[in-house]
């Protein structure tokens, strides 16, 4: 019992203080209010195939509405975001696009309420290759 005691005792008041700072990291991390912000999130198309290139008008930013605490938020900028879009294995020709929100690149403690657009087409175009040069 005695040990068990002095396990307790030693240098108590070192653990009280200990207590209360870490009771009051505790009490300013839980205050710290949520919310959501806005940024415009330039999108990477990735692994487009050989011979193939990005047509059309694809969406070069996509506007993300992130959840996060404030102080995260207030720190981040739209170049800490990152949206990729593999295009890898995707055949020529008119391809719809879904994004979901695992495809941004988000830090850690947010969380992606909405992407606008969410859907849209990408148009893989055959490169054109001048006559008379070889491969």
């Amino acid at each position: 019992m005695r040990p068990i005691r002095r396990l307790f005792l030693h240098n108590l008041r070192l653990k009280l203080i200990a207590l209360g700072i870490s009771f009051f990291l505790w009490v300013t991390y839980t205050a710290e209010p949520f919310e959501q912000i806005v940024y415009n999130v330039s999108v990477a198309y990735v692994n487009v195939p050989d011979g193939l290139a990005v047509g059309g008008a694809p969406p070069n930013a996509v506007r993300v509405v992130l959840r996060g605490r404030s102080g995260l938020l207030r720190r981040l900028t739209p170049a800490d975001l990152t949206i990729a879009v593999d295009l890898a294995n995707v055949p020529s020709g008119d391809v719809p696009i879904r994004l979901s929100p695992t495809m941004v690149g988000a830090p850690y403690g947010t969380e992606v309420i909405r992407l606008a657009p969410a859907e849209f087409r990408v148009s893989l175009v055959p490169t054109k290759i001048p006559p008379g040069a070889s491969e």
